[in-house]
């Protein structure tokens, strides 16, 4: 059996956790409004930024450019036609909406330079080379935290050209080309994003063409030595805004 001096113990212990469950409880109360607090603007804060990933979509592109052999190669080696075709600089832009955070369509436009670096039989080299190509565009998403990770899929129109240091001379082709390839984008801000881009243009064209003192002949390409069509590869710095 207690004592009074035990029964004294007892009351207080039972005060002492009493007074520790009620801080317990007061802090609680103080804290919980202020955790719930934060939770719905973190919820806020996500569904908006993903709202600002729908809308408008204004972006740019710069970098360089490559050949890739294609029914022309890069590289000659023969009688007629000697070097190669080298890296330039390359530029473009594109507009779209995304009426989802995984989903972007609209149009590009590419422009793809080459370093043409060849000697031909009668002497004559070249200045410079590229390619002009606009298209169509598809781009699936997937969109992890502030990463947009993108496919371009876009089937469209290509002019590509390679100018002569004698006079207005070149030689060129021109039609379907489809371009495809990686996007990697990080948002800065809620709108703002910078990354990366790899651009692959594949060119079909069967006729390549010259021009020779204002004069143009065209013809199958095989048929004779020619720079035009190849494929081309652009990479470079991907920016832009997503905006409604």
């Amino acid at each position: 059996m207690l004592d009074a001096n035990g029964v004294a113990e007892v009351l207080q212990r039972y005060t002492c956790m009493n007074e520790a469950a009620m801080t317990i409880a007061r802090g609680a109360r103080t804290v919980a409004p202020a955790l719930l607090a934060l939770a719905i603007t973190s919820v806020a804060t996500n569904a908006h930024a993903d709202e600002n990933r729908r809308g408008l979509q204004l972006e740019g592109m710069i970098g360089g450019a490559g050949c890739l052999p294609g029914r022309a190669p890069c590289r000659h080696d023969d009688a007629i036609l000697r070097g190669g075709t080298k890296p330039s600089f390359a530029a473009g832009v594109a507009l779209g909406a995304r009426p989802f955070r995984w989903l972007m369509v609209g149009g590009l436009y590419r422009w793809g330079m080459f370093n043409p670096d060849y000697r031909t039989g009668d002497g004559v080299d070249y200045a410079w080379g590229g390619q002009h190509t606009v298209a169509a565009m598809i781009r699936p998403i997937l969109p992890v935290w502030r990463f947009d990770l993108g496919l371009n899929l876009a089937p469209g129109y290509a002019r590509q050209v390679f100018r002569r240091n004698a006079g207005r001379d070149k030689d060129y082709s021109q039609g379907f080309a489809f371009l495809g390839g990686p996007v990697v984008d990080l948002y800065l801000g809620e709108r703002f994003f910078l990354g990366a881009e790899v651009d692959f243009i594949f060119n079909s064209q069967q006729k390549a063409c010259e021009v020779r003192d204002g004069d143009t002949e065209c013809f199958r390409v095989g048929d004779r030595t020619t720079l035009t069509p190849t494929h081309q590869v652009l990479f470079g710095l991907h920016l832009g805004a997503t905006f409604f």
